[in-house]
């Protein structure tokens, strides 16, 4: 399929503006919330463990819509389908605003989920349409640098909604933005799938498409890349509210700081990957960045078993696995979606899917088996790095030259 850029000078400022806001908008609605977590348990009188739920299932809602919405826009086009997910979204956030209850919460939470997965999964698909195989992997990395700026804002924002307004002011900003998006994609962007697949959502053409993408060493290989290391990360989210509030006694304006600061590593990591796709390639970038992320994993869980636990003894290593998780990311997000031009939706759908449903199958596991606490939120973390370099090196293997 042709790529077809946009012509005009607004157009092409526009539109990638756009997609990182939409690709932005779910780890935005996970990010401004984790301040309130404490606030919340208290309000409510629960257990913490009662509140992460609304973390977890918003994240596994979010992977299982992607596996919808993806195949949708092969079928139906991008455009119609992203628009309705985004009007699910603003509306979700304000059943989340009036909420009763923890369980009302989470319900709301789930839904908002849902119909936020129509934002990653059909703007990555666009981008493909868009800018074909030449520049998908630079637009992608630039997108995730500007995308880095969701968790690094995020906490911020929310731990001063959270200080000087309540745990409902978050939902009305989420629900705001998620209209803000809609109006802005129905103003701006054309429709941009030119491979309508009307065997798109056929039973059999499904399996065989999934058939397909599962067999591709690549492409597992290059998902699951995306997916481990962001297990790391979503450890690090569900955990992070109570490690460093409750048990490091960070305010919650202080703890957005600290949050910021981990999530600038991601956006450095992902500039890096920018600037050296063409120097250095993409499997070299895969390898370094997977070798930093598991290196900075393995240094916060020894400090922590050497009895050294602090702000700095968190937050610097954690920076130091986002920067690598950031360099692999969107040349492992590329390496998928690349080379199926047919069904980059079902592709990034897939991907987007695994991605999330993992990490919150690892993520529960661990609270399962733990409490939400410091020590293995750093297993979690180091055991994501050491296991991003297996599946690294079995199934994307370097090879020089």
């Amino acid at each position: 399929m042709k790529a077809t850029e946009p012509q005009s000078p607004t157009s092409r400022i526009l539109i990638p503006i756009l997609l990182t806001g939409l690709s932005g908008l779910p780890p935005l609605s996970i990010d401004m919330f984790l301040p309130s977590m404490p606030a919340m348990v208290e309000e409510f009188q629960t257990h913490p463990t009662s509140i992460q739920p609304a973390v977890t299932l918003f994240l596994m809602a979010l992977g299982a819509a992607q596996l919808v919405f993806g195949p949708l826009s092969d079928r139906f086009g991008r455009r119609p389908i992203l628009l309705v997910g985004l009007a699910c979204y603003a509306l979700a956030g304000l059943g989340c605003l009036f909420a009763p209850t923890v369980g009302a919460l989470i319900v709301a939470r789930v839904v908002q989920g849902f119909a936020g997965g129509s934002g990653p999964s059909v703007s990555r698909a666009v981008v493909r349409d868009i800018y074909g195989k030449t520049h998908a992997a630079r637009i992608m990395a630039y997108m995730a640098t500007a995308i880095a700026l969701a968790p690094i804002l995020a906490p911020v924002i929310g731990g001063f909604l959270q200080a000087h307004f309540g745990w409902q002011s978050v939902f009305v900003v989420l629900s705001a933005l998620g209209g803000l998006f809609f109006f802005g994609y129905f103003w701006s962007v054309p429709e941009t799938n030119q491979m309508i697949d009307s065997t798109a959502l056929n039973p059999a053409r499904m399996r065989e498409n999934y058939r397909d993408l599962l067999g591709n060493r690549q492409y597992l290989g290059h998902t699951m890349m995306v997916a481990i290391l962001f297990w790391g990360m979503f450890a690090f989210i569900t955990n992070s509210s109570f490690v460093l509030i409750t048990e490091l006694q960070v305010s919650p304006q202080r703890y957005g700081f600290c949050f910021g600061a981990v999530a600038v590593g991601l956006m450095v990591g992902a500039f890096l990957s920018a600037r050296l796709s063409d120097p250095l390639g993409s499997a070299r970038i895969i390898q370094v960045g997977s070798l930093i992320a598991a290196g900075a994993g393995l240094l916060m869980m020894g400090l922590k078993l050497a009895g050294v636990f602090s702000v700095l003894s968190i937050v610097v290593p954690m920076c130091l696995f986002t920067l690598g998780g950031g360099m692999v990311r969107p040349q492992a997000m590329a390496g998928a979606i690349v080379p199926y031009p047919e069904k980059a939706g079902l592709a990034s759908a897939l991907m987007g899917f695994i991605q999330m449903c993992t990490a919150g199958l690892f993520v529960t596991l661990f609270g399962l088996l733990f409490s939400a606490s410091s020590t293995p939120m750093v297993v979690a973390i180091a055991s994501a790095g050491v296991f991003a370099l297996i599946v690294r090196r079995v199934l994307l293997p370097y090879r020089k030259g």
